[in-house]
């Protein structure tokens, strides 16, 4: 059994085509932006069966199309790698295309079955600075660079993807940081800059605390194409989501 916090049918961010994304309860980060601070307890949730899973995916396939098709995202789905493996085994037997949305903290022998059994994953780069990094999840930054590596070096289908938060992430060194370490991955296909937004503050709220970056705008558009055109110096496998 899987918990599960919710679902979302139809979704078109979160992977390619149209995708039915599956929300995993419980998170290890504590990012001062989450937008699903809800999700951050393990304890919660709804218990799924695979079999639950596959009739949810089921559902749905008509709509998925040669390119759509199940997102596990969260929360952390990797926290949950071994409840998470035979359900991806099982979907990737009946013929789904697999995606998981990840912060990559994980790296164990459970996350690389599954990984097997994924046709792409969506790695969160949150930042590259060590002591920001820190200050911003509250974790280190070392283990999702290196989830990445081995994504690259075993040549899995990742797309990298990076919240775009003013004040915290969109510094010329920052970007530049982000670049120099996507010229290390040969395998590299693109990065999705994802504009922070503050539409979760009314969750902190209801859960009684204080949401991080209270007063802090969302991102415009005039600086989420500023971070692109330092990207695109050096790529153009840039997209803009939300």
């Amino acid at each position: 059994m899987i918990k599960v916090h919710s679902y979302e049918t139809f979704a078109t961010q979160d992977g390619p085509g149209i995708r039915l994304v599956i929300f995993l309860q419980g998170c290890m980060f504590r990012c001062m932006y989450c937008h699903n601070p809800d999700t951050i307890p393990l304890m919660g949730g709804k218990e799924y069966s695979a079999e639950d899973i596959l009739d949810l995916a089921e559902r749905q396939k008509e709509y998925f199309g040669m390119k759509g098709g199940i997102t596990f995202s969260g929360g952390e789905p990797l926290l949950q790698a071994k409840e998470l493996l035979p359900i991806l085994k099982l979907l990737k037997g009946k013929g789904f295309n697999t995606c998981l949305d990840t912060n990559g903290y994980f790296l164990s022998d459970e996350v690389k079955e599954c990984l097997k059994y994924t046709d792409y994953v969506l790695p969160d780069i949150k930042q590259m600075n060590p002591e920001k990094h820190l200050q911003l999840t509250g974790k280190e930054n070392q283990p999702p660079i290196d989830f990445v590596k081995y994504l690259d070096a075993e040549k899995k289908n990742y797309w990298l993807r990076y919240v775009v938060v003013p004040g915290y992430t969109d510094g010329e060194e920052d970007v530049k940081k982000l670049w120099t370490f996507i010229q290390t991955l040969p395998n590299f296909q693109r990065v999705e800059l994802l504009p922070y937004h503050n539409l979760g503050t009314s969750k902190w709220e209801e859960m009684g605390r204080p949401y991080p970056l209270k007063g802090l705008a969302a991102c415009t558009r005039e600086e989420v194409d500023a971070v692109k055109h330092i990207l695109s110096e050096y790529t153009d496998k840039i997209f803009i989501r939300g």
